[in-house]
């Protein structure tokens, strides 16, 4: 794990710690539903920048299981990555260098299977551990963990690059109400007057060979 990409975002963690705990005693945050776009759309719009990408990680071993509590430093501990998965990412990963998608800041949950498939996409990454998966944590925390996705893509810098979180299921449901399914699949925000509006899904099928 090696290749992490460190920034200058790490200070703004206060902020959005401050944030997401008000948040917790609030209405829930939502994005805001535009006209969604085609998967072609969605390619050409992103090759222009100035999105935010939430990528679920790749395909995994279903006969594997997570731990109670996950050592990070222990993929053993975890449901990792299958071997077809690895093939899926790398395929995708292709996709996203021949057709040229500028990419910036990358940030990525704690556990394996997210930290492998940001490693095999994007190449440099940064661990941000409250992208943890949600699903295991009680309610209060779990509504944390998705107030603190939704600030932090809040947070993301408008420009002609992408920002990229790599993450799970629940953390995108709790925290923008939608659900990213299957694995791999890739999904879409714009972040416009302060608001994150979901654009739509890429599905693994859809991207160019």
């Amino acid at each position: 794990m090696e290749c992490k990409k460190q920034t200058n975002y790490g200070w703004k963690k206060l902020a959005r710690y401050l944030t997401a705990t008000l948040v917790l005693f609030m209405t829930p945050l939502f994005s805001v539903n535009a006209e969604r776009l085609s998967s072609n759309e969605l390619i050409t719009s992103l090759k222009s920048g100035g999105y935010i990408i939430y990528m679920r990680h790749g395909p995994t071993d279903q006969t594997q299981k997570d731990s109670i509590k996950p050592d990070f430093n222990d993929c053993n501990t975890q449901r990792n990555i299958s071997q077809s998965g690895y093939q899926e990412l790398e395929r995708i990963s292709q996709s996203f260098r021949s057709l040229e998608i500028p990419v910036g800041d990358v940030f990525t949950s704690p556990y394996c299977r997210c930290v492998e498939t940001a490693k095999i996409m994007f190449n440099e990454y940064q661990i941000e551990p409250d992208l943890a998966f949600s699903l295991t944590k009680d309610e209060q925390e779990s509504r944390y963990l998705g107030n603190q996705l939704y600030q932090m893509m809040l947070d993301s810098p408008n420009n002609n690059q992408n920002t990229v979180f790599v993450g799970h299921t629940s953390n995108l449901k709790e925290g923008l109400g939608v659900w990213p399914k299957p694995e791999s699949v890739v999904v879409i925000f714009k972040k416009l007057n302060n608001e994150i509006i979901y654009q739509g899904m890429i599905h693994p099928s859809e991207w160019p060979k």
